[in-house]
């Protein structure tokens, strides 16, 4: 008798659920808004989510309501993100040191899975991932710890070839693929260059030495290219970022080491919008800093912030790292200390402009 009590008190439990849930469809309340630079300036920066495992997809209330009644379903989390990749098609990859593999969060689907550490021999990810990137077809390029390779995977995760960079390279940082310009650009951390290969793996040059001369390198970190295809280098150690051309040709550079809004203490992640404005994660700083294509600040968002209280703080990091945009203007940044990653959106045919920065924290 009891247990038919249970169960009819379950189903009345639910379909009060829908009836709330279809109420709030009736009459959504209006959403609340993380924006920077805060009003009356235009808005240039959007915060969206978090995404910390397979639970942090967005749901409705009837989801919801099953979730408070049964628990959570998600067996997945991120424990130590360091790069951060979106195909600009709902799917978003992360690297994860800890879990040694990549979390893939099907946003659209509402789904995550995870490409763990294999040794097959012929499609297995023989390595612990670090840094990504993706061509223009969708494949996954990846280097890390294990093995003196490049790991192509096709978007389902398995291994279709590997690139040997052997002698070429030392220690892999990050790694970017022109496509259309035909070449895999991959960072030499310990040897302070650019190593460059075209697609099917045959190197073609590198730049850079150990150095503080324009040009020169200590311990570089992260590269990305914009929509003119010049090659932008974070200069880890050196404290700023330097340009080149395709050919590896200095062009300019900026930035200094400091603990001002235009100075960098740590930097990680590069990136850069539609606009080609450039985009830096500094670690130390918990902040990420936006600067336009002649290295004049635009703005800078974030401060120091754990979520183990419960909040999630919009703008809020604890050793952010990779950082990427796709073609939707959608940025994504690995958030490390806080295990998760962050998106936000670039506000594109926003007023342009210096921007004063927002130091405060938001929370949500």
């Amino acid at each position: 008798m009891k247990l038919k009590i249970v169960i009819k008190t379950v189903f009345t439990l639910l379909a009060t659920g829908m009836i709330l849930a279809g109420c709030a469809t009736d009459k959504p309340q209006p959403a609340v808004r993380y924006v920077w630079p805060l009003p009356p300036d235009p808005p240039k920066i959007e915060y969206i989510r978090s995404y910390y495992g397979g639970d942090d997809y967005p749901k409705g209330a009837f989801e919801a309501f099953v979730d408070l009644l049964f628990g959570s379903k998600g067996r997945s989390y991120l424990a130590k993100p360091i790069d951060v990749k979106s195909n600009g098609k709902g799917v978003v990859y992360v690297t994860d040191v800890e879990s040694a593999g990549i979390f893939v969060f099907d946003i659209l689907n509402r789904k995550t899975e995870f490409w763990g550490k294999s040794n097959d021999p012929e499609t297995g990810l023989a390595i612990t991932p670090f840094f990504i990137a993706l061509d223009d077809t969708g494949n996954i390029y990846v280097v890390g710890k294990g093995k003196q390779q490049i790991f192509v995977l096709d978007p389902e995760g398995k291994v279709i070839r590997r690139i040997d960079y052997g002698e070429k390279v030392k220690t892999p940082g990050g790694l970017v693929v022109d496509s259309t310009g035909g070449r895999i650009y991959l960072i030499d951390s310990l040897d302070c260059k650019v190593a460059v290969f075209d697609l099917a793996g045959k190197p073609l040059f590198s730049f850079g030495k150990a150095g503080e001369a324009d040009g020169e390198f200590n311990r570089p970190h992260s590269i990305t290219i914009n929509s003119k295809k010049e090659v932008i280098v974070g200069d880890t150690f050196n404290a700023r970022i330097q340009i080149f051309d395709r050919d590896g040709k200095f062009l300019r550079k900026f930035g200094e080491r400091g603990d001002s809004p235009v100075a960098f203490q740590m930097l990680k992640g590069v990136a850069v919008d539609s606009d080609d404005n450039i985009y830096v994660t500094d670690s130390k700083a918990n902040q990420f800093k936006v600067f336009n294509t002649k290295g004049q600040t635009l703005i800078f968002i974030g401060a120091a912030h754990s979520v183990t209280g419960g909040k999630e703080a919009p703008g809020g990091f604890l050793l952010p790292q990779g950082i990427h945009i796709d073609q939707n203007d959608d940025i994504f940044i690995a958030d490390q200390v806080n295990r998760r990653f962050q998106q936000y959106k670039y506000l594109k045919g926003s007023e342009s402009g210096e921007k004063a920065p927002v130091p405060a924290l938001e929370k949500k």
